[in-house]
């Protein structure tokens, strides 16, 4: 056995020419896992630079300052790009080509040069010139009909929710494409968008299928009030409490006991008159009243029940999270401008190649000397010496993993991973995965993987696993700590028959620390990352409110993707395997990563007003004459005296950090007195950026858009069950190996004979092994035997 070393992308140079979170904060997984990243910035820096989330965004990278219209500058950049790994970069569609650097003229010049570009919209969408703020993205995107509030229609969502994806979709595409350059030595062009990132987190929701029920859809449906884990929130004698299922753990002692309560569980309650129940919800409403968040906190855990306190992220810095320090979650940094600050951590945690934070973020052009320098003295580095191996049709053609997960956020991921190409064994217990009964959270995770149904507590079905290990390049779970060393797949199992393995688990709360053996659902981290705090603008006195994308159990999946693919790059380089992880509890963190402390004082971020509407007058979205929306997004002041120009409110232009809510409120009547199609067409032409928020229509209208059809941000396949179905497709673009949507979830067992087969047995031992009940796969009563 040999044992890692080093870091993940040693020998990697990243060159930075991204602004802002997006495609920043996953350049800073790569820097933080051994990518040498220096960061081009124009002579008066990156314009984010302003806002203190930088501190976070933009730290482990050096930074030089560079003109690229001037030649001297270019002749600098020139240089750089000749001893560069990846360019990535983050403008319009075009920008980069009027500079003399868009793809094509780079390749041409450095082909061994991966080149990753994050733009707002798709390049060839119909949008993809318009203005690219999240917002606007959020809104003509579909993100904000999505998301119930306290009132009809759109809401603003305060967490970026497509910047946040383009942030893990962006680093997924360049160590994809590195794990290609391995093999032809052969750069490519890598594209991604904020669009691409919205459409990740849509993974449970809009989905389109022929043969329906209104089951298919009832788990994750938009309600009014919110529904989906909302009525797990409770109001406590000082503050909130998220209370979940699914802890991984049997309690000990009943909620109602507990609580003081004599009344039936809530699951039984619901065959109750209507009058009945809302006396026992009053009842319990009163009894969490009646308590102290941190003391009720820890009477229910003492009892293995799975919930969390509702705060802020600055509060789980503060006074820290008890598994977020256990995760070295909790990282003092010191910023060159803050001094002392206390930032998140390394979310991805590789074993054999742990992360670091190498340095805080730069000062502007604080490295341009000694880059420079390095460009005179140190020679050009060669050119990737190509492995020999066969090149693959497919991103991650030609590997094979292993997925022993259930539910959404261990499963997730494998799906993203097989959308890239490569072949995902599902491993699932002879009686199902048990999300099967949530159909469309099930199909959200599971397309184009091949089904293995086996019983792991049978010796047989154990060893029959860890053969199909052996053919594998990667075993994936969440598995409660400990679970899987007792049915016999653990990390050291898995080792012992495939030394090179990439072992992956994406836990709750992490591998150790106090609720390491713990469970749970993506609520509680919602709660305890601050997102369900500022969804519900809690700090006005409001209730909070769950996100309905399910944000955490998608960030722990994504997270576990670019920690899979990091630990694949060590391996391409060096030949060792390694045990990683990720949590849920990290991938909140994620959402939340301009959250710090200054010398232990938190720093304010912007907040929703009490409708949840945006950030501030010219960032919100407005309601218009005909009930209708429109969002706006004036941040120069050259935007918001347009604004106050088009709304005739001149009078507003010097009042731009004014009393919030009268600028706001005067705002409103003026948009009070035009449609939005008119706002829009007036607001254009002003040179007002603007989009109206998409009716998804349930996700009818993205999925059929013409646009995102031909873009291939739309894939649609036969289901065996549902028939005709679509979803969204393509969240990464390559030039050269793209990745491949490989068709719909799998029924159970649906591959079995396929598998075992492929691992040697006969016919024969398979028809014994599904007899004897160590096998299944599908027959003539999986209909009734499977029937949700």
């Amino acid at each position: 056995m040999t044992t890692p070393s080093g870091s993940a992308l040693d020998g990697i140079r990243i060159l930075d020419l991204t602004w802002g979170p997006g495609a920043s904060v996953g350049v800073t997984m790569l820097a933080e896992h051994g990518a040498d990243v220096v960061k081009v910035e124009p002579p008066g820096g990156d314009p984010t630079r302003g806002y203190h989330g930088s501190a976070v965004w933009h730290r482990s990278r050096r930074s030089i300052a560079l003109d690229l219209t001037d030649p001297a500058d270019a002749a600098t950049m020139e240089d750089l790009l000749a001893g560069a790994d990846v360019l990535v970069e983050g403008f319009r569609p075009g920008v980069m080509d009027r500079l003399g650097l868009g793809y094509d003229a780079v390749h041409a010049r450095h082909p061994a040069l991966v080149y990753c570009s994050v733009s707002a919209w798709p390049v060839g969408h119909r949008n993809e010139q318009r203005p690219g703020w999240d917002a606007l993205v959020q809104a003509a995107g579909g993100a904000q009909s999505e998301q119930p509030g306290w009132r009809l229609g759109p809401v603003y969502n305060h967490a970026p929710t497509p910047t946040l994806g383009a942030a893990f979709l962006a680093p997924m595409g360049i160590l994809a494409a590195l794990h290609q350059r391995a093999t032809t030595g052969r750069g490519q062009h890598v594209r991604t968008s904020l669009l691409q990132g919205l459409f990740l987190y849509t993974t449970q929701i809009w989905q389109d299928v022929e043969h329906w029920a209104p089951a298919f859809h009832e788990v994750m449906a938009k309600t009014y009030p919110p529904g989906i884990h909302q009525g797990m929130i409770w109001q406590t004698a000082d503050g909130w409490i998220h209370l979940s299922v699914l802890s991984g753990l049997t309690p000990t002692r009943s909620i109602e006991d507990i609580l003081g309560l004599d009344q039936p569980h809530p699951y039984l309650q619901a065959s109750a008159p209507a009058e009945q129940r809302e006396r026992w919800h009053a009842e319990r409403a009163a009894a969490f009243a009646s308590w102290k968040v941190a003391d009720l906190v820890q009477a229910l855990r003492e009892h293995n029940h799975a919930c969390e306190a509702v705060v802020t992220a600055e509060q789980s810095l503060a006074q820290p999270h008890p598994q977020l320090a256990a995760n070295d979650m909790v990282a003092a940094v010191a910023d060159p401008e803050l001094g002392g600050t206390t930032q998140m951590g390394v979310p991805i945690h590789l074993l054999g190649t742990p992360g670091a934070i190498v340095s805080p973020r730069p000062r502007l052009d604080e490295h341009g000397a000694a880059v420079r320098a390095e460009l005179r003295e140190v020679p050009r580095r060669p050119l990737p010496v190509p492995s020999g191996g066969p090149a693959q049709p497919t991103a991650l053609g030609g590997l094979r993993l292993v997925d022993f997960g259930q539910y959404l956020a261990g499963p997730f991921g494998p799906m993203l991973l097989g959308d890239l190409g490569m072949d995902v064994v599902k491993i699932e217990p002879v009686g199902g995965d048990n999300m099967r009964m949530a159909q469309a959270p099930f199909n959200g995770c599971q397309r184009g993987k091949r089904s293995l149904a086996l019983d792991l507590k049978n010796p047989r079905g154990r060893e029959i696993a860890l053969e199909v290990v052996r053919t594998a390049d990667v075993v994936h779970h969440n598995m409660t700590k400990g679970v899987a060393d007792r049915i016999g797949i653990g990390y050291a199992d898995c080792r012992g028959v495939n030394p090179a393995v990439i072992y992956c688990n994406t836990y709750a709360y992490g591998l150790e620390g106090p609720l390491s053996h713990s469970g749970g659902l993506d609520p509680l981290y919602q709660a305890s990352g601050g997102i369900e705090f500022e969804q519900g603008a809690v700090h006005l006195g409001q209730r909070p409110l769950y996100v309905r994308f399910g944000f955490t159990d998608q960030a722990n999946a994504v997270l576990s993707v670019v920690g899979v693919l990091l630990a694949l790059a060590h391996r391409d380089r060096t030949g060792e395997g390694q045990e990683l992880w990720t949590s849920l509890l990290d991938g909140a963190a994620v959402f939340a990563s301009d959250a710090l402390l200054v010398d232990g004082v938190p720093l304010e971020r912007p907040h929703l007003d009490a409708g949840l509407h945006g950030l501030g007058p010219g960032y919100r979205l407005y309601r218009c004459q005909d009930e209708q929306y429109v969002q706006v997004c004036a941040t120069s002041d050259a935007e918001w005296a347009a604004l106050c120009s088009a709304a005739g409110a001149e009078e507003l232009t010097g009042r731009r950090g004014d009393d919030r809510a009268e600028v706001e409120a005067e705002l409103e009547a003026a948009f009070a007195r035009r449609t939005a199609w008119n706002w829009k067409r007036a607001l254009d032409s002003a040179g007002v950026p603007c989009e109206l928020p998409l009716d998804t229509q349930g996700g009818v209208a993205p999925l059929h858009d013409a646009d995102n059809v031909r873009l291939g941000l739309v894939a649609e396949y036969e289901h065996p069950v549902y028939g005709r179905t679509r979803q969204f497709g393509h969240l990464i673009d390559f030039s050269e190996t793209p990745g491949r949507i490989a068709g719909p979830a799998p029924l159970v067992g649906q591959h079995t004979r396929e598998v075992l087969d492929g691992i040697g047995l006969s016919q024969r031992e398979i028809d014994d092994l599904v007899a004897a009940g160590v096998a299944y796969e599908p027959g003539e009563d999986y209909r009734e035997r499977f029937a949700n």
